[in-house]
C-alpha cells in the first residue's frame, strides 16, 4: 500500500491529472463546431452499428478502422449528432499516452544490469520518466490532437507501445550470454509484433514503423555481431506476428491498392513538383521549416495547430537543445546500452520527421505527431543530465525552484495559447465547420415547409451529410440540370449553394428567371454562409400539366419541341431542344424535359445517340440526371427534371444529316426501359480539325502522300474486303501551317493481279499547324476484284495492305 502512494506515483498522478485538465477542460466547446473528419468517423461508427463489420472505411479519403471501433462507446453515450463521442475517444487515448510515456522512458533509461554500470538507477530513470510525461502533459502539440477527435493520436499510442516492447526485447537479447543459443525473449518480440500490426490499423503514418524497427535492428546487429542471429530471429518473429495481425487489412489493400497508396502519393513532394530542381528546393525548404518548428515557427494551419506555435516554448526549448546534444554524444558512447537508446530515439525522431520532410505543407504537425514521445524524452534527458551535474545542495534547490517556474510558466503559456488565443480565433468558425452547423439549423427550420436542394459540394460534406441523414434533403449538380418539384405538396423549392459557388447560384437564378428570387443566409459571424434561391409554391409546375409554369423562365426552360411520350409509365418526356455551340453544328447540345410519373426503385440511365442514315452512332452521351448526381430513385412523382446532354459528333463523323434518339436503360442489367424515342434531326458541316491527341486511328502512320499532305493514321472497317461489298475508310491528316489550300486525294485499290481501281476522289481542306483532321469515306469494293493480297493507295502512295476475298 505504501508503494502505491510512493512519491513517484503521487507525482505521476499529479502529472496525469494536469494532462487530463488540458485534454478534457471545455472539450465540448474547444475546438468548436463539428469538423467533417469527426463527422465521417461518426458516420463510420453508425455504419458499424448497422452493418456489423468493416476493415476499411472509404470516406472521405479512406480511413483505417481501429479508431472508429474504439469510438463506438463514445458515440453510443453522446449520440451521433455531436462530435463529443469521437472527441472523448481521442482525449482518452491522449491521456493514456502520458503515463505510458513515463513507463517507456523509465524502462529506456533504467539499467537492466546494474552490476555492469550501464544505464541509470531506479530513482534517476523514474525522474526522467516523470519529466518526459510532464512535458508531454503540457505539450500544446499533443493537447491539440488529443482534443481534435482525430485518429492520429492512436498512432502515437501504438507506436509508443511498440517501441516499449521492442526495447524490452532488445535488452533481453543483449543480456543473453554470448553464443549460448538460449532463448530470445519470445514474449517481448511477440508483443512487439502485435503492437506493430495494430498500429497499421490506425493511420498511414504508422507504415513507417517497420522501417524504424529495421533501422534499429540493423544498428544492433552491427554493434553486437555475436548476437546477430538472435536479433534477426527476434525481428523475424515480430514481423511474422505483425503480418498475421495486419493480414485482414493487408488483403483489403491487395484488392484495393488505391486505398493504400492514393493519399500518400497525392501529398508527396514528388507528385507536387515536376523537376529535380523543384523537388530539391521543396526538400530543403521543408527541412528548414521543420527545424524551425521546434523552437521558433510552427505549423501555421489552424486545423493542425495553434497557428504558428512552436513545439517548445523558449524555456523548455533550451532543455530540448541540451537533450539533442546529449543524444548525439551518446551515439559515440562506450556503453553499448547508451549507444542503443540514443540510436532508437534518433531513428524514432527522424522517421516521422521524414514524413513531413517528403510531403507537402511542412511542418505538418499531424504527420510528425508519432515522434512526440521521443521528442518529449529529449528535454527530459537534457534536464536530467543538467541535474546530475549539479552537486551542491543549495544549487540543486535553486535549480529545482527554477525548473518549477519553467513548468508553471510553460503550462500557463499553453493554457493562454490554446484556451484563450486559439479558442477565440475567428477562422475557427470555418476551420471546424461551425458554419455547417448553422446551415443544418436552417435546413431543420425549413424541411417541413420546403423542398430543399443543397449543392453537392456541401451535401456530401461530412458534417452536413451526418446531421441531415434523416431529413429529406436532396442534391444535384446544377451545371446542366434544373429540378423543379411539383406544387402538389404546397411547398416552396429552395436551392442552396456555399458562398464559393456564387457563379452557380447566378446561373440557376438566370435560368429560373421570374419563377423565384434570391435570399441568402447570414451566419453568426455576420458573413453569408449559404446562398439561397427560392421558388414559391405557386410558381412550381403542376403535376398534370407542368410546361406552362416554365414559361416565366429563361430559354433553358423552354423546349424547342414538345412531345408526349413516356417510358413504362414511369418517366415522361415533355419536350426537347437540339442546339450546337459551333458553326458546323458538330458540338451538339440536347436538352431533355423529363417528368417523373411515379416513384422508381431502379436508377435508369439516359442515353442520347446521334445516328446517320445507316444507323451508325457518331455521337453519344449516357448519364443520370444532374451529371450523374440525381439518380431516378431520388425523383419524386411530379418532379420536372431538365437535363442537358453533350453527344458531340466524333472527329470522323462526315458532314450530313443525323437523327437524334434517346432511350432509358438499367445500367445494372442493361435492360432497356420501353422503346427509344426519336427527337428529331440535325445537319452537321465538315469538321475544321481537332487536336491530334483527340484523333484515334486504328493504325498509326507517318506517310507523306503529297508535298503538303501528311497522313498520320487510318481506320479500315472491316479489315478484310469482299468483292462487291461496301467498307469504310477513315484517313487522319496532319495539319499544315500557312493556310494550305484544298488538297486532292485519290483513293485507289490494287488487287492481287495488280489491277488498279479508283474508289474515290475528294478534296481535303487541311487545318492549321498543331491540329489534325479525320476524313471519313464510305467506299465500295468492285465486283470483279481478284482474291488475294491487295493494297490501298492515296495519290500513288501505298498506305496499307488488305486481304481481298470473293
Amino acid at each position: 500500500m505504501s508503494h502505491l502512494f510512493s512519491r513517484t506515483n503521487l507525482i505521476l498522478a499529479t502529472i496525469v491529472a494536469l494532462a487530463a485538465f488540458f485534454r478534457f477542460y471545455r472539450l465540448e466547446q474547444i475546438p468548436p463546431g463539428f469538423h467533417f473528419d469527426q463527422a465521417f468517423y461518426t458516420l463510420d461508427v453508425l455504419h458499424l452499428l448497422q452493418d456489423g463489420f468493416a476493415i476499411f472505411f472509404t470516406a472521405p479519403g479512406g480511413s483505417e478502422p481501429l479508431f472508429v471501433y474504439l469510438s463506438i462507446v463514445g458515440v453510443a453515450l453522446f449520440g451521433a449528432d455531436t462530435p463529443l463521442g469521437v472527441k472523448l475517444t481521442s482525449a482518452i487515448i491522449g491521456l493514456a499516452t502520458i503515463p505510458i510515456i513515463y513507463g517507456f522512458a523509465r524502462t529506456l533509461f533504467r539499467s537492466p544490469s546494474p552490476s555492469k554500470g550501464e544505464g541509470w538507477g531506479e530513482g534517476q530513470s523514474a525522474r526522467l520518466g516523470l519529466l518526459a510525461a510532464l512535458f508531454g502533459a503540457i505539450s500544446s502539440w499533443h493537447i491539440f490532437y488529443s482534443r481534435d477527435g482525430e485518429r492520429i493520436g492512436l498512432t502515437v499510442l501504438m507506436v509508443l507501445l511498440t517501441f516499449w516492447f521492442f526495447w524490452r526485447a532488445l535488452t533481453l537479447t543483449l543480456s543473453l550470454p554470448r553464443k549460448t543459443g538460449e532463448g530470445i525473449g519470445v514474449g517481448a518480440w511477440v508483443l512487439t509484433g502485435i503492437c506493430t500490426g495494430l498500429a497499421l490499423y490506425t493511420y498511414p503514418a504508422a507504415r513507417a514503423l517497420p522501417i524504424a524497427l529495421l533501422v534499429v535492428i540493423a544498428f544492433a546487429v552491427w554493434d553486437d555481431r555475436s548476437r546477430a542471429r538472435e536479433y534477426l530471429k527476434g525481428i523475424m518473429l515480430a514481423f511474422a506476428v505483425a503480418a498475421l495481425v495486419f493480414a485482414p487489412l493487408g488483403i483489403y489493400y491487395f484488392f484495393h491498392p488505391d486505398a493504400f497508396i492514393s493519399h500518400t502519393a497525392q501529398v508527396s513532394i514528388f507528385a507536387t513538383h515536376a523537376t529535380p530542381g523543384e523537388i530539391a528546393a521543396a526538400f530543403f525548404d521543408n527541412a528548414r521549416k521543420i527545424a524551425l518548428a521546434f523552437l521558433f515557427i510552427g505549423d501555421p494551419g489552424s486545423i493542425r495547430n495553434v497557428p504558428w506555435r512552436q513545439i517548445f516554448g523558449p524555456l523548455v526549448g533550451v532543455l530540448f537543445v541540451v537533450g539533442v546534444v546529449v543524444m548525439l554524444a551518446a551515439i559515440f558512447s562506450r556503453e553499448r546500452l547508451q549507444r542503443r537508446r540514443a540510436v532508437l530515439l534518433l531513428t524514432w525522431l527522424l522517421t516521422w520527421l521524414a514524413l513531413s520532410l517528403f510531403s507537402d505543407d511542412a511542418p505538418n504537425y499531424g504527420r510528425m505527431l508519432a515522434a512526440m514521445p521521443a521528442v518529449m524524452i529529449l528535454p527530459a534527458w537534457g534536464a536530467s543530465e543538467i541535474w546530475e551535474r549539479i552537486r551542491a545542495p543549495m544549487a540543486r534547490r535553486i535549480a529545482a525552484a527554477t525548473f518549477g517556474v519553467v513548468v508553471l510558466t510553460s503550462a500557463s503559456l499553453v493554457y493562454r495559447d490554446y484556451f484563450v488565443t486559439f479558442a477565440n480565433l475567428p477562422e475557427l468558425y470555418y476551420t471546424f465547420d461551425t458554419d455547417k452547423l448553422e446551415v443544418f439549423d436552417w435546413v431543420k427550420r425549413n424541411d417541413k415547409s420546403a423542398h430543399i436542394f443543397l449543392a453537392p459540394l456541401w451535401y456530401q460534406q461530412g458534417t452536413l451529410s451526418l446531421l441531415t441523414r434523416n431529413l429529406p434533403l436532396k442534391s444535384f449538380e446544377s451545371r446542366d440540370t434544373i429540378v423543379l418539384p411539383s406544387n402538389a405538396m404546397g411547398r416552396d423549392a429552395l436551392f442552396g449553394f456555399p458562398p464559393e459557388q456564387e457563379k452557380k447560384i447566378q446561373m440557376i437564378a438566370s435560368r429560373l428567371g421570374a419563377l423565384g428570387a434570391r435570399e441568402d443566409l447570414v451566419g453568426s459571424n455576420g458573413a453569408k454562409i449559404l446562398l439561397v434561391y427560392r421558388v414559391p409554391t405557386q410558381n412550381l409546375p403542376d403535376a398534370r400539366d407542368p410546361l406552362p409554369a416554365l414559361a416565366k423562365g429563361s430559354t433553358f426552360l423552354q423546349p424547342q419541341k414538345t412531345v408526349r411520350a413516356n417510358w413504362a409509365d414511369q418517366i415522361g418526356l415533355l419536350g426537347y431542344s437540339i442546339d450546337a455551340t459551333d458553326s458546323a453544328k458538330r458540338n451538339l447540345e440536347v436538352t431533355l424535359f423529363l417528368h417523373a410519373l411515379a416513384p422508381m426503385s431502379e436508377d435508369y440511365t439516359f442515353s442520347i445517340k446521334v445516328r446517320d442514315a445507316k444507323d451508325r452512332v457518331w455521337g453519344q452521351e449516357d448519364k443520370w440526371a444532374g451529371s450523374n448526381s440525381y439518380e431516378t430513385t431520388r425523383w419524386r412523382a411530379g418532379d420536372v427534371v431538365i437535363e442537358r446532354f453533350y453527344p458531340g459528333l466524333t472527329a470522323c463523323a462526315p458532314a450530313g444529316e443525323y437523327r437524334v434518339t434517346v432511350e432509358a436503360y438499367n445500367p445494372k442489367t442493361m435492360q432497356v426501359l420501353g422503346d427509344a424515342i426519336a427527337l428529331g434531326t440535325t445537319r452537321a458541316g465538315t469538321s475544321s480539325g481537332n487536336l491530334p491527341e483527340h484523333l484515334e486511328p486504328e493504325r498509326a502512320l507517318d506517310i507523306r502522300v503529297a508535298p503538303q499532305m501528311h497522313l498520320m493514321g487510318l481506320t479500315l472497317t472491316p479489315n478484310e474486303l469482299r468483292a462487291g461489298d461496301t467498307f469504310s475508310l477513315a484517313l487522319f491528316w496532319r495539319g499544315q501551317g500557312g493556310g494550305a489550300p484544298a488538297q486532292r486525294a485519290t483513293i485507289r485499290l490494287r488487287d492481287a493481279t495488280n489491277r488498279d481501281f479508283v474508289l474515290a476522289e475528294s478534296e481535303v481542306i487541311l487545318p492549321g499547324e498543331g491540329r489534325g483532321l479525320c476524313a471519313f469515306l464510305d467506299l465500295s469494293a468492285p465486283r470483279d476484284l481478284s482474291a488475294g493480297m491487295g493494297a490501298l493507295f492515296v495519290n500513288d502512295v501505298r498506305i496499307v495492305n488488305v486481304s481481298i476475298i470473293r
